[in-house]
């Protein structure tokens, strides 16, 4: 998998790629200072996975480089990095085939599920302005209230605590001893009692209730 990461900033570019390599440690970063920049790294008949643009320098600039980003042939999903953008904007950004809006004051375990919800085809835009306006998400805040916690079983929990963490099916199950199927009826069992609708509200949820502790697992391997 290649991954992009463009910034004028080389601190929001090392910050960004340093986070990437959580999503997937095997992964290919590059990262480049332009969109020019990233056509000369990629050379001819290279595919990029997922481009990440930096909007806040862009002045004004952002939607032209969204726009050029879609024309250039072998690029796969873009995410934006925003320094806080409005409903309306982030609502341009979707229509212009933007498949996710990440703000930069993000936590870093709703970062990496929100990439690998993107990955996974699927979009995702932040929490802070999700309404029942903006089509294709939750509906409005009570999505994330947490309700049904309570109801989840001991296994569904442990399973919880590594969606808040970003993990993916398969490092679930190689965390927790249990095979990927299992795995895949626990996911959906927690949605379902949740109240949510893909694997990043689930993570907001665990991270909002205190049940990830990322430093603690990248500690413990």
């Amino acid at each position: 998998m290649k991954l992009i990461v463009i910034s004028e900033y080389p601190i929001c570019t090392l910050g960004a790629a340093t986070m990437l390599k959580l999503v997937d440690p095997s992964a290919e970063i590059v990262e480049a200072k332009s969109i020019d920049h990233m056509i000369e790294l990629m050379g001819d008949g290279q595919k990029i996975d997922l481009v990440m643009l930096d909007a806040s320098p862009q002045s004004g600039r952002e939607m032209e480089s969204i726009a050029r980003l879609q024309e250039v042939d072998g690029v796969g999903a873009v995410i934006v990095i925003h320094e806080k953008a409005h409903s309306e904007t982030i609502r341009r950004y979707l229509d212009m085939g933007v498949k996710g809006v990440v703000q930069k004051n993000t936590e870093l375990p709703v970062f990496v599920s929100a990439v690998r919800l993107v990955l996974s085809g699927a979009r995702y835009v932040p929490e802070s302005i999700l309404n029942p306006e903006v089509a294709g998400f939750a509906e409005g805040q009570s999505a994330f209230e947490g309700q049904g916690l309570d109801r989840l079983t001991r296994r569904q929990m442990d399973v919880l605590k590594e969606l808040g963490r970003g993990a993916s099916n398969q490092e679930i199950g190689t965390q927790l001893g249990i095979a990927l199927a299992t795995v895949k009826l626990h996911v959906n069992a927690i949605l379902n009692t949740l109240g949510v609708r893909n694997r990043t509200e689930a993570a907001i949820i665990a991270y909002r209730a205190g049940l990830t502790n990322l430093s603690g697992r990248e500690q413990a391997n």
